[in-house]
């Protein structure tokens, strides 16, 4: 059967009429107020999140580097069991752990955050503009005598 013209703007009008009540059914029946929990302390204040939120700056914009700018690898701040770990997993799975990837775009640069979970765990995340996704690696990180340690990283 071939639409005729009048079954078109049928079609048309029934969509029109009935397309309001969609709309309709599509919002909410109930709405639950948002409750997040609010931070009690200043988050500048946490050294540790301020030096990992450092390290991963620094440790990115090397990452992401291109083949003619010269920047110098900085140093890993890991503990010996942590090493294992991500020398581990980085040849089981071929990314690198700290970055959950085989490249860095520099466009995910503005992107990075570090968040305080608990128990010393932070949440490093960022945007992958290559795949459009949000990349979360969960960090458990110390300041030991006055320097960034991190003590354990999750293998995806």
């Amino acid at each position: 059967m071939k639409p005729t013209p009048i079954l078109k703007s049928l079609l048309l009008c029934g969509l029109l009429l009935f397309a309001p009540f969609q709309a309709d059914m599509a919002a909410p029946r109930c709405e639950v107020p948002l409750q997040t929990k609010r931070h009690t302390s200043d988050p500048d204040s946490d050294p540790t999140r301020a030096a990992l939120e450092q390290f991963y700056k620094e440790y990115t914009r090397w990452f992401s580097a291109s083949y003619n700018e010269v920047i110098e690898k900085p140093a890993l701040p890991l503990s010996d069991a942590a090493r294992r770990k991500m020398e581990q997993g980085s040849a089981a799975t071929g990314c690198d752990l700290l970055v959950r990837a085989q490249d860095f775009n520099k466009q995910s640069l503005p992107t990075l955050t570090v968040t305080p979970v608990a128990d010393g765990w932070y949440a490093v995340a960022y945007l992958d503009t290559y795949h459009n996704r949000c990349v979360i690696i969960p960090i458990r990180a110390r300041m030991h005598k006055g320097r960034l340690e991190i003590t354990d990283l999750v293998i995806p």
